[in-house]
C-alpha cells in the first residue's frame, strides 16, 4: 500500500470528488500510517465543517469525508486484514468518530 494505490483510488471517484480529496490527502503527514492519516483527515474535515452546514460547500465536505473514511478502511483492510475488526473498533463510535460525534453534539 502507496502513494500510488491511494491516487489510483482517488482516480476512481466521481471527477467533482478527486481535487478535494487529494487537498486532503496532501496535508497528511508523510510519516503517518495510511489508515490512520486517512482517518485524521477525515475527522479533521467534519470538525472543518461542524458550525457551518448551512453553507453549499458543507455537502461537499461531507462527501470528501466520507471517501476519506472508506479509503480508510479499505486500506486497513489491505494492510492488517488480521486487526482489522480491532481497527474498525477505535475507528468507530468508541473512537476518533466517536470523538468527533461528541464534539458535534457540543459534549466535548
Amino acid at each position: 500500500m502507496d502513494a500510488a494505490w491511494l491516487q489510483d483510488r482517488i482516480a476512481e471517484s466521481p471527477l467533482s470528488l478527486q481535487e478535494r480529496l487529494r487537498e486532503a490527502v496532501g496535508r497528511i503527514d508523510p510519516a503517518a500510517d495510511l489508515p490512520d492519516g486517512l482517518l485524521a483527515a477525515a475527522c479533521d474535515l467534519l470538525d472543518s465543517v461542524r458550525g457551518c452546514l448551512e453553507r453549499r460547500v458543507a455537502a461537499l465536505d461531507l462527501l470528501v469525508a466520507d471517501g476519506l473514511l472508506t479509503l480508510a478502511c479499505e486500506a486497513a483492510a489491505l494492510s492488517y486484514p488480521e486487526e482489522l475488526a480491532e481497527r474498525c473498533r477505535t475507528m468507530g463510535p468508541s473512537g476518533e468518530l466517536g470523538r468527533v460525534a461528541e464534539r458535534w453534539a457540543g459534549r466535548s
